[in-house]
């Protein structure tokens, strides 16, 4: 059986329009096609500045803003190379926004599973609780329904104090000492033909 593929994290971020990269390589590409291409001729730049110095050495003119950028970040006055020279507080932002997105820890930036496991509460049972629930389990083993296996575990508890009974009875006893994580419901009722089923 294939190993199921997770999502790519998307570790790179252009600025200028706002969309996320799997990574800096695709980032660069993006911006050489999208933003850093030249009005006049074919020709894509590295970054916002090798435009600038193109645009007014071949030909003669002067740059005006950068294309498919979002309204504000048009500006040739910040120099951005893949991740480089993005603004701090436009990053922060950024970074928080996909933390937020993809449900990540901010004090694990790597998006990388933990490797603990959640703390279960044990909790000690007495012996009492102990020999309830495990009649019960055996009654219910047998194929006993709820109410039987909640008399064998009351039959079994008597000696305990009547403890036990109240354990079986399930988690809707005001008084079960069990807690409720630990407390059976009991099988289902059972099935039969549905009405009007005539072989």
């Amino acid at each position: 059986m294939a190993k199921k593929k997770k999502a790519p994290l998307l570790e790179a971020w252009c600025w200028y329009c706002d969309r996320e990269f799997e990574d800096e390589k695709v980032l660069l590409q993006h911006q050489k096609a999208k933003h850093y291409k030249c009005p006049h001729c074919p020709r894509r730049l590295n970054t916002a500045g090798g435009l600038t110095v193109h645009l007014h050495q071949v030909h003669k003119a002067e740059p005006t803003f950068i294309e498919n950028a979002l309204p504000g970040r048009e500006s040739f006055d910040v120099e951005i190379y893949g991740m480089t020279g993005i603004p701090a507080a436009d990053l922060e932002e950024w970074k928080s926004r996909r933390g937020r997105s993809t449900g990540q820890d901010p004090s694990n930036p790597s998006g990388q599973p933990s490797a603990k496991r959640p703390k279960v509460e044990s909790v000690a049972l007495t012996p009492a609780q102990l020999k309830a629930q495990l009649e019960a389990h055996k009654a219910l083993m047998a194929g006993k329904s709820h109410a039987e296996a909640a008399a064998a575990a009351a039959g079994a508890g008597a000696g305990a104090g009547g403890a036990a009974s109240s354990a079986a009875a399930g988690p809707s006893s005001a008084a079960s000492p069990l807690p409720p994580h630990l407390a059976y419901p009991g099988p289902p009722p059972p099935f039969g033909p549905p009405p009007g089923f005539n072989p």
